[in-house]
C-alpha cells in the first residue's frame, strides 16, 4: 500500500499531470488564483467547501495570508500629491560636501609621508609676507639666502641645509630659535574637530552610559 501511494503521489507531481490538472480545473478563470502544483492550498477547492466557506466564514473576502498587490497596495505608486524638490541646505549638495569630509567615523589621525627632499626645498624657499614658507613654483628663481646644495636628491642635502639655518651666522634672520620657529610640515589639518558641550544634556554624572553632546568647531 505504501509503495502504491508513493507511486500515486509521484504521478500527481509530474509536470504533465500538473499542467493537465491546471487546464481542467476552474482555477484558471480570470480573477482566480491558478497553481501548477496540485497540493497548493486554494480556498474552496471544491464547490461544496467553497459554498461552505461563503456561508460560515465571518469575512468570506478575507485573504488567506498572501495579499494581492493589485488590491492591497496602498497608497498606489504615483498617487501621492508630494512632488520631489531640491532642499535648500548645503548638506544635500554633494558637489561641495564630500563624504570623506563629513564622515566623523573616519576622523582619525592618518599617516602623512614627508620626504627629505620636500623639507629641503621648503627650507630653501623664501619666506612669505606673513612669515610662513611655501614651495616655490618650479619655473621661478629661488630668492632664499641659504646656499642650495648641488644635488638636491643627495642624502646629505637636507643635513647641509639644516646646518646652515641652525648656525648663528645665518643671514636674514634664518637662525631658528624659540622666537623664529622652522616651518611646519605640510600636514592636513582636520576640518571637523568634535568638542564636548558641557551641560547641554542633563544626566546623572555617575550613570553607566552618560549622555553627552558634541559639536564641530
Amino acid at each position: 500500500m505504501a509503495m502504491r501511494a508513493s507511486s500515486a503521489v509521484r504521478g500527481a507531481l509530474r509536470p504533465s499531470s500538473c499542467l493537465r490538472d491546471a487546464a481542467t480545473s476552474d482555477s484558471n478563470k480570470p480573477g482566480t488564483y491558478a497553481s501548477s502544483h496540485k497540493y497548493t492550498y486554494v480556498e474552496g477547492r471544491t464547490p461544496f467547501w467553497r459554498k461552505f466557506r461563503d456561508i460560515f466564514a465571518v469575512n468570506p473576502e478575507i485573504s488567506s495570508g498572501l495579499p494581492r498587490p493589485d488590491l492591497v497596495r496602498y497608497p498606489n505608486p504615483g498617487s501621492r500629491p508630494e512632488k520631489a524638490a531640491l532642499t535648500p541646505s548645503r548638506a544635500s549638495d554633494i558637489a561641495g560636501n564630500k563624504y570623506q569630509d563629513r564622515d566623523f567615523r573616519r576622523m582619525y589621525p592618518q599617516l602623512f609621508m614627508v620626504t627629505q627632499k620636500h623639507l629641503t626645498n621648503l627650507l630653501l624657499a623664501a619666506p612669505n609676507e606673513d612669515g610662513t614658507k611655501s614651495l616655490p613654483h618650479p619655473s621661478s628663481q629661488s630668492t632664499a639666502l641659504v646656499k642650495a646644495p648641488e644635488d638636491i636628491d643627495a642624502p646629505s642635502a637636507f643635513t647641509d641645509v639644516l646646518a646652515q639655518v641652525h648656525s648663528p651666522q645665518a643671514q636674514g634672520g634664518l637662525h631658528y630659535n624659540s622666537q623664529n620657529l622652522p616651518p611646519r610640515p605640510p600636514f592636513t589639518a582636520p576640518q571637523h574637530i568634535l568638542v564636548k558641550n558641557p551641560g547641554d544634556i542633563p544626566h546623572d554624572p555617575h550613570a553607566f552610559f552618560p549622555a553627552e553632546n558634541y559639536r564641530s568647531r
